[in-house]
Order: structure tokens, then sequence, then C-alpha cells
């Protein structure tokens, strides 16, 4: 097997997972003169930012905005250097996320946050000192951009030092909220209209740290997290054409089955059709358990290894994915980043649970993604991934169930815009079981771990104790998930090599 010894600039890496993090990877690895092959098991690029095409209509899986789309931001310099918005329009809308209620005016979240502000205390003028804390906790997060030049791991004492400097005068915006819950601030409004809209969120995202809704809020109004046209599939691709085009390979319907070691360093890669691969790295861009307990066998997991996986933190939940194609474009639809909630009277039984609310993304503000005077909405809706599992022992029932599900949600889709039911031309209706089957994540989590005040800016460990040779990148070993980690986690892996082989870690934009 290749040992160490090539001269760096001849070093081989292999990379397990053509997602966004591995095809980052790639491409950073090709910088800097690495010779780099992806392994998808799938046959495109992308992993869980993907999109599936469906009698003319298509359905994205991923972005609903991305962090780093506009200037101002850290991230967008990376997306930069992997080309990820090469020769993409980028809209910031005016609403990011809205809550409707069956009695009263919905609570919108406007991406601007003096707008915002004023429409919080129409809602609730009684409410207006803590209305005011929360915006202004939200300008202030205005001013924060994480420094994502240095790798943390490569961080000198000095650079810990400017660090806290630069987070100081934020530090205690961040530690109140994030010890607030969505639910804990829910409890604190006296508005009925806004106790009520608050508290049908906490259905969802009672856990939710207040700081994880007001960072995102804080990157709409700065116009830094918007929507590119065209969704996911193309921002993949924009990726993997650049990977390519710096000379790196990439082999799909490639599934690896494990990472091959010697003397305790990781030395290249099995795949399913029994082929091995050589490298001199290996860096896994697939979800955390596959690669531990599954590529690796569990050999090289401590405690600290384990305990998320065993417990310690969770997981996502998987999504019922229902794509719905209509032949309406839905102008009169209020254009929303995040989604619409809206409120179920009668409630309606879907995937196994009675639901009093439901909320649906309508697709009407890009119109690549139909055909002309039609509109897509997506409606995600968090699953039983053990009940799915079930289900598909026996396909009868699980081709049933999925039938039953999409129809449950064009019953509850109904409720919200009357007369679309005899519009719809198509529905397509994904389960746990096919994230995993076309993902492969650990029990079809679609995002790795749940963000939660105590997981919020933690990052898990990159490396496993005892393997040489071999790192771990993507939404895995960083909750929250999301793209920014993928390609943040990616610059940093390869960042580390370069100094590990004692050489300058270099970029370039596309």
């Amino acid at each position: 097997m290749a040992g160490g010894q090539r001269d760096s600039e001849r070093k081989s890496v292999a990379i397990i997972g053509g997602g966004i993090a591995g095809l980052c990877a790639g491409c950073y690895a090709r910088m800097n003169g690495y010779k780099a092959t992806i392994f998808e098991m799938h046959s495109l690029p992308g992993g869980v930012c993907t999109a599936w095409h469906r009698n003319g209509y298509t359905i994205d899986s991923c972005i609903h905005w991305l962090v780093g789309s506009g200037p101002g931001s850290g991230y967008h310099k990376l997306w930069k250097e992997v080309g990820a918005l090469a020769g993409s329009q980028v809209i910031d809308l005016d609403e990011f996320m809205r809550i409707e209620c069956k009695d009263g005016p919905a609570l919108v979240f406007y991406r601007d946050v003096d707008r915002l502000e004023r429409h919080l205390l129409e809602l609730g003028p009684e409410d207006g000192a803590l209305i005011r804390e929360f915006t202004n906790g939200i300008r202030k997060l205005t001013r924060f951009d994480m420094p994502l030049d240095k790798a943390a791991a490569l961080y000198t004492p000095w650079d810990k030092l400017a660090m806290f400097l630069r987070m100081a005068p934020l530090g205690p915006a961040f530690l109140k909220w994030r010890k607030v819950t969505v639910e804990d601030f829910a409890k604190r409004l006296e508005s009925p209209a806004l106790k009520r809209a608050f508290a049908s969120m906490t259905g969802e995202m009672g856990s939710f740290p207040m700081l994880g809704l007001m960072m995102p809020l804080s990157w709409q109004h700065q116009k830094t997290a918007g929507y590119p046209l065209g969704g996911s599939l193309p921002f993949a691709r924009n990726i993997e054409r650049r990977f390519l085009g710096l000379g790196g390979e990439v082999k799909y319907g490639a599934r690896v089955e494990r990472v091959l070691v010697e003397d305790d360093r990781a030395v290249g890669v099995r795949l399913a059709d029994g082929s091995e691969h050589e490298a001199d790295i290996v860096i896994s861009a697939a979800d955390g358990h596959s690669t531990i307990f599954d590529l690796l066998g569990g050999k090289y997991a401590n405690d600290a290894i384990r305990g998320p996986y065993e417990g310690g933190m969770t997981p996502f939940p998987p999504l019922l994915y229902v794509g719905i194609g209509v032949a309406d474009p839905l102008p009169d639809v209020p254009q929303v980043s995040s989604g619409i909630s809206f409120p179920l009277e009668p409630k309606v039984e879907i995937d196994g649970k009675v639901r009093d609310r439901l909320s649906m993304n309508v697709y009407n503000y890009d119109p690549t993604l139909a055909p002309a005077g039609k509109t897509v909405i997506v409606v995600m809706i968090s699953s039983d991934y053990d009940r799915w599992k079930a289900h598909s022992l026996d396909p009868v029932r699980y081709r049933a169930e999925k039938s039953l599900a999409g129809e449950r949600v064009l019953d509850a889709i109904a409720q919200r815009l009357p007369g679309t039911r005899s519009k719809v031309e198509m529905i397509d209706v994904a389960t746990p079981m096919t994230w995993e089957r076309y993902t492969g994540n650990w029990r079809a989590s679609y995002e790795g771990w749940l963000l939660t005040g105590a997981s919020l800016g933690k990052g898990l460990p990159t490396t496993l104790p005892g393997l040489r040779n071999f790192r771990m990148v993507g939404q895995w070993v960083a909750p929250g998930g999301g793209l920014p980690p993928a390609v943040s986690t990616a610059r940093d892996a390869v960042q580390i090599l370069c100094k590990e082989d004692g050489k300058q870690f270099l970029t370039t934009e596309a």
C-alpha cells in the first residue's frame, strides 16, 4: 500500500461521499496540489443537496436560503472559491417565514429587521420591551461575521485572543439568546396574537434556541442569505464543475464499504464491488455513524466518539417529503423563503399523526422549477424512521402508505388553497427510506445533529483516536448541519493537511 513517503505535491486523497462537503474537500485538495478522487454511491453530486424531476416539475430537497449568498459574509468568499454560485442569480425575498393563525393576523418574520420590529409592535404593543430586546439582539448579531480564513485547530494564542476581543461586545447577546428556547420566549409574551403565533411554533421548534432563529434573521437583513434561483442541483453541479475543472475525479455508483487501514493508518478504500483504491489520505464526507461504525468497524471509537450516537445528542428527525406540481402560478400566495405555516381545521391525520398545522414551501418565486404558468409546492414533515422501516418490509403496504400520505397532504393544502386539488398534475412522496437509500444518512436524518442551546457552536471531533491520515468533514461534525459547515469543515481539513505537510495553504476563486 502507498505510504506517506511521496512528495506532498503528489499525495493522493480519497474522499468518501460526493455531497457538498465531499465536493468542497475535493476542490480545496486540488487547489493545493493533491490528487483527489471522490467516491459517490449515487449517480448525482450533492448528497442531500439535490433535486429530482417529475412530469416536467423539479422537486428541490435542500436550499431555501443560503448563508453567504452575497458579500458581507465570510461564507461568500468560500462559495466563490468552490464555484458554487457561478452564473447564479440570487434573490432576497421580503419574507423569511410566515405563521398564519386561525383567529387573528399572521406573524411574518420579515427580512428587514426594522419592518419586522414595526410588525411585531403592531401585533403586540404590550410586549414592546421584549420585542425591542429581540430585534435589537438581531441588529447586534449583524455586526458579527465568523472568521473563516484559518481553521480553529490551527489558532495560535494570539488568534484566540483576537477572537475573544472580537466576540466580547456580542458575548452577552450570544450567551443570553442561546439559553432561551422558542418555547421560553412564547411563555414570556403577553399579547394574545403573538403568544398564539409563537406557541404554534413550539410543536417543531420548542427546544430550538432563539439564537438559532435570530442568526438567520440577521443574515437575511444583511442580504447574505438569499435564494439562488434553480435551487440545489445547479448549486451542486457548479461545485462538481469546479472540482473537475481543477483536475479532480469523481467515481459515481461507487459505494465505499470499508476504509482500508494498515498500522493504524488510513491507506485507501474498498468499494462494494470489491475493488480497492489506494490513497495517502482518506477524508470521509459520509455520515458519522456509517463512517465510524461501518466503514471502520467501530475500532477507533472511544466513549467520547460513541457518546453522541448512543443518546448524547439527537439527530434531526427524518422527513416525509411531498412534492406537488400545480397548474397554477399561485401569484396571490406570499413569497416566503422558509415556508408558510397554516392551521388545519378540521385536523388532518398525516403519516400516523393527527396534525393541527402544516407548513409548505410554495416556489412561486422560482420559475425554473416548473413549466410556464405552473408552480411547485413542497411539504416537509418530521417523520418516524422506525414506522417507515416497518412499512418497507411489505412493498404493498409501503406503496399504500405513501399514497395515503400524499392524499392527506393534498387534503390539508386544500384548506389553505381551495381549488388547488383539481389543478394538481404531479405528486411525489419521498419517505425516510427514500432518503436512506439515496444518501445513506444514519436513520435518514437530513441535517445531522439537532441544534440546541448546548450544541450551538460546538463541533465534534474530525479525527478518530489512534487513526492517522484520516479526517471527517461535513454536517455530522457540526451540530445544526446545513451547507455552511459543509464548505468550512472541508476547507479546514485541507488547510490542516497542508500544515501537516509543511506547505502553504492556497485558494483561488472561480
